[in-house]
Parts: C-alpha cells; sequence; structure tokens
C-alpha cells in the first residue's frame, strides 16, 4: 500500500544509469515511478547512447518532476552511476539498471527492513526475466540480520548476499567518499565490499523484488571470454585481498578455490601461458592454503599447473572430451 504522507518519508535517490537501451527504458523507469514509497528522486543518467534513449530520457523527465535527466559522454556504467551519486540528495540510494524493472513495492519493502532492524543496507533478492522464462536463483522467506563480520562473510561466500548494487537499498552517507572504479569490467565486485566494510548492520530478506534482464548485447548473455573470465577473478582478487588484509583469514581459502577453478576454465579456452602463470604468481601469496582448506583434489591441481602446467592442460584437455564422449554415449543408449 502507498504511504499517507510521503514527505514524512526521507527522500531515496534512484539512480538509473542508461546506454542504449530504447527497448527498455521505459519499462525500467515506470516502474520506478510506480513505487509505493513516492518519496523518490529519479536520476536518470544517459550514457552518451547512440539511439533514442536520450530523447525518451528527456520524454519521462515531463512526464513526472521527480526525474531528473543527465546526458554525459560516453564513460561506462560505473561513470554513469558516480554522476548520479554526485547529484543524489536523499538520505537513501538505490541503483536500477535501465534494462531491468522493478516490483512496485520494492523500495517500500527494503526500506521497512531498514527501519525495523535498523541496518545500514537493506537487501532482497531477483528474478532472471529470460524471454518468456522468469526464474528466481535463491529465495529465503525470513529476513538475516547481519553483524559487520557475518556481512563479510556472507559476501564471501556468494550465495544469498552478491556484490550486486541494484538489490539494495544503502544509506547514501556510506559512499561519502568513495565511488565505483571507472573503465574496469565486474566493478561491482571490486567495490561492493567498501561499502559492507563500513556497515555495523546488514538486513538481508531475500524475497524477489527485482527483475534481472537478460538480453542480447547484456553482460550475462555475452559470449564467454577469455579477457572476461580473467578480468572476473581479477576483481575477486581484490575483494579477497582485501578481506585477508582486514583479518577475514576465510578470504584466502576462497580465493584460491576460486583462482583454480578460473585457471581450468581459462585452460579449456585455450588462455596463453601467460595469463595463467600470471593467476598462479597471484595466488603464491597464499600457499599456506592446503589440504585441509582446499581439499586433496585443488591441492593437486595448484600443484600440478605450478610445476608441471603443460602436461595438466592436456590431461585436464582430454578428461573433459572423454566425458563428453561417455556422456552423448549414454545419451544415445538412453533415446535407443
Amino acid at each position: 500500500m502507498a504511504y499517507n504522507n510521503p514527505n514524512q518519508l526521507p527522500l531515496l535517490t534512484v539512480i538509473i544509469p542508461a546506454y542504449n537501451v530504447a527497448d527498455y527504458v521505459v519499462k525500467c523507469v515506470h516502474s520506478v515511478m510506480a513505487q509505493t514509497y513516492t518519496n523518490l528522486e529519479i536520476l536518470l543518467v544517459d550514457d552518451g547512447s547512440t539511439d533514442q534513449t536520450g530523447v525518451l530520457c528527456d520524454q519521462l523527465a515531463q512526464e513526472d518532476a521527480r526525474i531528473q535527466v543527465f546526458h554525459t559522454e560516453n564513460h561506462g556504467l560505473s561513470a554513469a552511476r558516480n554522476e548520479g551519486l554526485d547529484h543524489a540528495h536523499g538520505v537513501l540510494v538505490g541503483f536500477v539498471d535501465s534494462d531491468d524493472w522493478i516490483e512496485s513495492d520494492m523500495y517500500e519493502f527494503l526500506y521497512q527492513q531498514l527501519v525495523k532492524y535498523d541496518a545500514d543496507v537493506s537487501v532482497c533478492a531477483h528474478y532472471i526475466d529470460k524471454g518468456n522464462k522468469i526464474r528466481c536463483k535463491r529465495q529465503v522467506n525470513h529476513p538475516i540480520v547481519c553483524d559487520k563480520d557475518k556481512t563479510m562473510d556472507m559476501l564471501m561466500t556468494d550465495k544469498i548476499l552478491h556484490n550486486y548494487a541494484w538489490d539494495k537499498l544503502y544509506k547514501l552517507s556510506l559512499f561519502e567518499g568513495l565511488r565505483y572504479p571507472e573503465k574496469v569490467l565486474y566493478e561491482d565486485i571490486a567495490f561492493t565490499y567498501k561499502i559492507f566494510n563500513r556497515c555495523s548492520k546488514v538486513v538481508i530478506y531475500a524475497l524477489p523484488k527485482y527483475h534481472y534482464t537478460v538480453r542480447p548485447g547484456s553482460i550475462v548473455s555475452a559470449r564467454y571470454t577469455v579477457q572476461r573470465n580473467y578480468s572476473y577473478f581479477c576483481a575477486e582478487e581484490q575483494l579477497m585481498t582485501f578481506m585477508v588484509e582486514n583479518g577475514y583469514q576465510d578470504g584466502a581459502r576462497h580465493l584460491v578455490r576460486r583462482g583454480i577453478h578460473t585457471l581450468k576454465r581459462l585452460i579449456l579456452s585455450n588462455a596463453t601461458d601467460e595469463m595463467l602463470q600470471d593467476i598462479l604468481k597471484r595466488l603464491q601469496p597464499y600457499h599456506y592454503i592446503g589440504i585441509r582448506q582446499i581439499g586433496v583434489a585443488n591441492t593437486w591441481r595448484r600443484y600440478m599447473m605450478e610445476n608441471h602446467l603443460d602436461c595438466y592442460k592436456k590431461l585436464y584437455k582430454w578428461s573433459k572430451r572423454m566425458l563428453r564422449v561417455n556422456t552423448n554415449s549414454d545419451s544415445k543408449n538412453k533415446q535407443g
């Protein structure tokens, strides 16, 4: 239900970066305009679009006095979010990607949890919209209230709490002196931990309120590339290094496990030895992480990659080929 007196609520700034999303931006902004939490300022940042996105943003601003539009040169998602943060006047702030949309009660729901548990950040879950299919990856039907240590641990495990900017409601003061890193891939991973490290309390109520749209040209639907997977690991290295330096020792275990997983994927994609060796070098400071933390199989994989890389590459590719052959054979036998 809508609040009777929105002026009694703190001003909430919603930042919507937009780049070449003419087919999506109207639905996105209308879903924000329709929020039951009505004391909003909606900042549309047109990041140098070359289609009709900028025109549509200006038209949307004519529909609702709460909307402001900023037209900038194309500098990427992080720069657009930072532009919004620089112009935000709210006590609270949220982010919505312009090809996505949100349930009408999302910010009311997040605000209620924020107030009820006196938290700095409130988190919900999300749907994944792909064509006519909508699914929720993970839902938890009760709130989880976390102090800083528990928050950082949950961020590392990446099961219920994720690095996404957009499924959260934040106190704007958390961003003082902090901005998203520009011109990098996976900027959320390389940044969100800095916000959570400033939080005394976070509440996670993983009911889906946000609709993440998988579309042609989006990051999730983009074709897998060696550089993208390498960049993902580099962003995670920043997160886990920060964790270790700030006393969260389990970060080292997570980094080694994810490093080994990344190496396996890169081997299958025929990445250069230089790239593989670079990741192995980044894992060197955590050589004290052994069997007890990462298991026998990962310890053996790391040893083979460090000492017999060419041999491991051949063995691993051969094992994957054999697995595919056996899987295809089993499938044919079942059909027969």
